[in-house]
């Protein structure tokens, strides 16, 4: 699959050029939007209920979390909109993208209930 995907890539980077026009486009980031609430809010449950599936939520999360400000950043317009998607990605994104990979790590060495001391 990565052997594909790499070929993928360099057809996709070879072939497209410039500027291209996306319908559903609002309806595409709107998805991404609530994607990340949805894992937010996943992660923040089961780390109330300290539940080892913070690291797969949290992970997850992180993961969505990059991809938007990856996004965010490549996408905008020049100027100020870039340099607004630049401070939420390097403020606001990154950092929690961070955090939640640092807490998902973290989670992966608690016990499970019942399980005997090592």
């Amino acid at each position: 699959m990565a052997v594909l995907l790499f070929a993928w890539i360099l057809v996709l980077g070879s072939t497209t050029r410039g500027q291209a026009e996306v319908r559903n486009w609002s309806t595409a980031w709107v998805g991404m939007d609530l994607l990340q609430v949805t894992g937010l809010l996943a992660t923040a449950v089961l780390l109330v209920r300290r539940s080892r599936l913070v690291a797969l939520a949290g992970s997850a999360t992180a993961t969505l979390l990059l991809l938007d400000a990856w996004f965010d950043v490549m996408t905008a317009e020049g100027g100020a909109d870039w340099y607004v998607a630049l401070a939420m990605a390097l403020l606001v994104e990154l950092p929690s993208s961070l955090a939640l990979a640092a807490l998902a790590r973290k989670t992966l060495d608690w016990r499970v209930s019942g399980e005997p001391d090592a």
